[in-house]
Formats: structure tokens, C-alpha cells, sequence
């Protein structure tokens, strides 16, 4: 007994564990969808490639070892005059190798200038996939949200199925008694027929719907449940903080910078040295034998500074920091207009839901004595269709407006750099 028992439990656990549903929100849509896409690489990539480039950038600090070697004949060489003592005359043929040392000490803060301006460029890398990421938030948004629109559309549809099959019974039971005509029924059938038919439309689209989020979030979503997102919060501002405005603040530091790395050209540069190696001749000119020899010390150069093209890269630098702040001044008015025109549609939404409820209520007023009627044989079937109908479309729109205010709070987070 207790072995049937455990069977059968083991079977109801299969059967209801299969028929279970999934549920998703939004916010899981987009964690799936970023996780999924090239934008995401793109970013770690980015961070390893930032290290490499301000190791090229500072690389000239590295110290240069390096061999170096000749052999060769020279047509003249020192001479002395012949009546000194001990004179031998040097040989014409030389011959040398050495190792050579150099290491930078200062570089005209180059290094300095250049790390910076790197990391500003990643930086801009960086912040153009977040954009990259933010539309395809606001794409997982569009899509999560006609689903929803589209499910509320089924389940009322259905609603008004259900009420239309009761409706065609009772007149069935009606038809028995030879109180109504077989022809209102037919039309009752008729109608859920139609609806039907609209119930599979929408169930194609959401299926196709449900297929394109599935590929973005890398899951089969086919048998999910979408949960409806609460209304988000918004400010009622224009303030905003999108990327693109630190796009072009760092777009501007990047000019500053290649400024200071111009006019760095004409800094001092000093480096340390060391030679040393072994070859004919040696320091010493007047030694005809090969030997040892080494060198160690400091070197430096100071620039003449190209006035002409210092002050060109300059006007340069100025006239393109100008463009760039004509072109943030531009964005910054297009980004608040859109921001109020959305504000503004957020309250007109708003509005519309408060009629809704009302319209709503008068629609059920009228098809509940419609209702009556009906069985009561003082209005056509026809009539109560269209009853019916204008309740339905009703409801529809209520829906359709409590998704759009979503919409619509969701693309003001957007404009707001907030999503």
C-alpha cells in the first residue's frame, strides 16, 4: 500500500511540475537580454585593452638595452708627428662592440598626459555600449509591454466569449419554449465566431512576439508568464542625466589634454646613459690596441618651440571644444523638449484612465439592463451585440492606456538617462 502511495504521489509530483508555469518580470527580461549581448563583452574587452594601451603609453620609460657593433676602415687617423718618442702609428682599421644603455628619466610629462587621455577614451567606449545597452532595454520594454496589451486583449475577448456561449444557452432554452426566433442565437453564434477569430490574430502576434523576446534573452519564454511592472516613479522635471552628456564633457577634457601634450613637446627631456663595450679604438684616440672601454651620464634637450604651429594646434583645439559645446547645447534643449512633450503625455494618459473608469461603468450600467432585455425579448440580439461590444472596446481601452502610461513612464526614465 505505502509502496502505491509513493507512486502515485511521485506521479501528481511529474503531472503538476509539468504543467507549471514560469513567471518573468521586465527587469529579468533586461538582465537576460544584457547578459546575452555583444555589448556586454565588448565592455571587459574594453577594460583590458585600456591596460595595454597606458602600458604603450608609458613604455618609452621602459629602460633600451642594446648591442651594438662595427667593423670598418677609416682613410685618415690621428697622427702625431714623427719625432715624438715612442709614436706608433694608429692602425686604419677599427673594430668595436658594446652594450648601450638609456633610460628616460623625465619625458615632458607625456606619459602623464597621454595615460589620461587614454582612460578618457575608454571612458567615452565605455559610455557609447551603455548606450548601445540602453536602447536594447528600451526594446525589451517595447516588446514586454505589447505582450501584456496583447494578453489583456485575450483574456477579455475571452470574457466576452464565455458571457456570449451563456447567452446562446439561455436562448437555446428559450428557442425549446417558442419564446425567441432560432435566428438570435445564430447571430450570438456568430459573433463568438468573430471573436474567435480576433483571439487568434492576437495569439499569432504574441507568439512571434514571444519568439523575438526569447531570442534576445536567450530563454524560451513560450511558456511564461509576464508580469505587469508597477507604474515607475518620475520625477516631473526636465532634469536629466543621459550618457551622451558625459560623452561630451569627456570629449572636451580629451581636447584639453591633447592641448597639454602639444605644448608638453617643448618641456625639457632628460634620459640617463651607460656604454660599455671593447673594440679599437677606445676613448682614448691615441691608444693603437684594443681595449675596454665605457661612458655613463645625462642628456638632456630643450625644444625651440614652433611658435606658428603651437598657437595653430591651439586655435585648432579652441575651435573644436566650441563645436563640441554647440553640439551638447543643442542636445541638452532637444533632450528637455522631449522630456516635457513626454511629461505632457504622461498627464494626458492619466486623464484618459479617470474617464475610462467612468465610461466604463455606464457601459455595464447599459449592458446589464441590455442583458435583461434580451431574455425579456424587448431588444434583438443585435442590439445586445453592439451593447456588448461597445463595453468590451471600452475595457480594451483602458488597458490599452494603463500600458501606454507604462510606456510612456518607462521612455521618460529613458529620456532621463534613469532606465
Amino acid at each position: 500500500m505505502t509502496k502505491k502511495l509513493t507512486i502515485l504521489l511521485f506521479i501528481c509530483t511529474l503531472v503538476l511540475g509539468g504543467n507549471a508555469q514560469d513567471s518573468i518580470t521586465i527587469e529579468e527580461c533586461q538582465r537576460l537580454a544584457i547578459s546575452q549581448s555583444s555589448s556586454n563583452v565588448q565592455k571587459e574587452l574594453n577594460e583590458q585593452l585600456l591596460g595595454v594601451k597606458l602600458n604603450d603609453v608609458s613604455s618609452h620609460y621602459y629602460p633600451t638595452l642594446q648591442i651594438d657593433g662595427g667593423i670598418g676602415y677609416f682613410s685618415q687617423v690621428t697622427e702625431l708627428p714623427s719625432v715624438c718618442p715612442g709614436y706608433v702609428e694608429k692602425p686604419h682599421d677599427i673594430y668595436n662592440v658594446s652594450l648601450n644603455l638609456q633610460q628616460v628619466v623625465f619625458d615632458g610629462l607625456q606619459a602623464t598626459y597621454g595615460r589620461k587621455r587614454e582612460r578618457l577614451l575608454n571612458k567615452n567606449e565605455i559610455n557609447k555600449l551603455d548606450i548601445s545597452i540602453n536602447k536594447m532595454k528600451e526594446n525589451i520594454i517595447n516588446i514586454y509591454l505589447n505582450l501584456l496589451i496583447i494578453d489583456k486583449q485575450i483574456k477579455i475577448l475571452s470574457k466576452v466569449e464565455n458571457t456570449f456561449q451563456e447567452k446562446s444557452d439561455q436562448l437555446k432554452a428559450l428557442l425549446k419554449a417558442g419564446v425567441v426566433y432560432a435566428n438570435s442565437i445564430a447571430q450570438l453564434d456568430l459573433e463568438g465566431l468573430k471573436i474567435q477569430q480576433q483571439k487568434d490574430a492576437l495569439i499569432a502576434t504574441k507568439e512571434s512576439l514571444t519568439a523575438s523576446l526569447s531570442i534576445l534573452t536567450g530563454r524560451d519564454l513560450s511558456h511564461t508568464i509576464f508580469i505587469e511592472p508597477a507604474i515607475p516613479m518620475v520625477e516631473e522635471n526636465t532634469q536629466s542625466s543621459r550618457t551622451e552628456f558625459a560623452i561630451f564633457e569627456n570629449e572636451k577634457e580629451n581636447l584639453e589634454y591633447q592641448r597639454k601634450m602639444h605644448l608638453s613637446k617643448s618641456l625639457p627631456k632628460l634620459s640617463f646613459f651607460a656604454v660599455g663595450g671593447y673594440g679599437n679604438p677606445t676613448y682614448n684616440l691615441l691608444c693603437t690596441k684594443a681595449d675596454w672601454f665605457y661612458a655613463v651620464g645625462l642628456k638632456f634637450n630643450i625644444p625651440l618651440i614652433d611658435w606658428a604651429k603651437t598657437k595653430g594646434v591651439s586655435d585648432i583645439i579652441t575651435l573644436q571644444t566650441s563645436i563640441l559645446e554647440s553640439q551638447q547645447s543643442d542636445f541638452t534643449k532637444a533632450n528637455q523638449i522631449a522630456i516635457q512633450e513626454k511629461l505632457n503625455e504622461v498627464k494626458r494618459i492619466g486623464n484618459l484612465l479617470v474617464l475610462d473608469e467612468q465610461i466604463i461603468q455606464k457601459y455595464q450600467e447599459i449592458r446589464q439592463t441590455a442583458s435583461t432585455q434580451l431574455l425579456n425579448g424587448t431588444i434583438t440580439v443585435i442590439d445586445y451585440i453592439k451593447q456588448q461590444n461597445d463595453e468590451v472596446q471600452s475595457v480594451i481601452a483602458k488597458e490599452v492606456h494603463n500600458i501606454q502610461l507604462l510606456k510612456a513612464k518607462y521612455e521618460l526614465l529613458a529620456l532621463k538617462g534613469k532606465l
